[in-house]
């Protein structure tokens, strides 16, 4: 998947909705987790099948998380976020209290990243890399 960038006049719209600071962990994970909200509220759109409307609304409802985070945003509406997503938002919030920096943390994402996709390759095995928790199994999972 490519990462979704914003266009020249995606930006100009969204200069009210992106913020000149950094979000914490925390914050992400709430924006994300209002964006499940939107998701329920709008699945009917999709069911239809009227994806750009189902967007739109999505947008609508979540310009910060749209506008700061465009890939994240993408990701979460096509249902393409997993266990990866919590991986991360747990290395920012070592990286927000100063148990790790950001080359340690890259560090980690690296070789976590090789673990999961280099291995078969090394050994000309056909075994694809195994399949991470989704995003929704994830939640059930902590909230159980």
């Amino acid at each position: 998947m490519q990462a979704r960038e914003l266009t020249p006049a995606e930006i100009e719209e969204g200069k009210r909705g992106i913020r000149d600071r950094e979000f914490t962990a925390t914050q992400v994970q709430a924006l994300v987790r209002t964006m499940d909200l939107s998701k329920k509220r709008h699945q009917r759109l999709k069911q239809q099948g009227k994806m750009e409307d189902y967007e739109l609304a999505l947008r609508k409802e979540n310009e910060t998380l749209y506008f700061n985070y465009p890939s994240l945003f993408q990701m979460h509406m096509e249902n393409k976020l997993d266990e990866t997503f919590f991986d991360m938002l747990n290395l920012k919030r070592k990286i927000e209290k100063g148990e790790m920096t950001a080359e340690q943390a890259s560090a980690v994402v690296g070789q976590q990243l090789f673990n999961r996709f280099v291995p078969h390759v090394i050994s000309n095995t056909p075994t694809p890399p195994a399949p991470r928790m989704s995003y929704e199994d994830f939640y059930k999972q902590s909230n159980a």
